[in-house]
């Protein structure tokens, strides 16, 4: 089993490749994220991702962030705005992810 440092800046603590965070550092990761309704992940989230998840599965859908077409094994989201308002529709999982991260760090 490969191992690396935990991602937290300073932290000595070994953890397995593919894993960020140590136990500890990663317990204070998902406090500061918040929870999942506050990140905007509710009951009406969850039914519109039902809705939609028969046509990704079939590989009907575009990503609403790429253009291509989500193919029916991808990871996908349903994505929100940037603002969270409001939905874009599903994109792939990395699509999504990239447009976070990108929010994420606008100055």
């Amino acid at each position: 089993m490969a191992m690396k440092t935990c991602s937290r800046i300073g932290c000595p603590e070994l953890v397995e490749v593919g894993t960020r965070f140590c136990t500890h550092d990663q317990a204070e990761h998902e406090r500061q994220r918040g929870s999942r309704r506050a990140r905007g992940y509710d009951a009406d989230h969850d039914r519109l991702r039902r809705r939609w998840k028969p046509r990704v599965e079939a590989g009907q859908v575009c990503c609403a962030r790429c253009g291509q077409r989500i193919q029916p094994a991808q990871a996908w989201a349903l994505d929100h705005n940037d603002d969270r308002t409001g939905y874009l529709g599903p994109s792939h999982q990395l699509c999504n992810g990239r447009a976070g991260g990108k929010a994420a760090h606008r100055i």
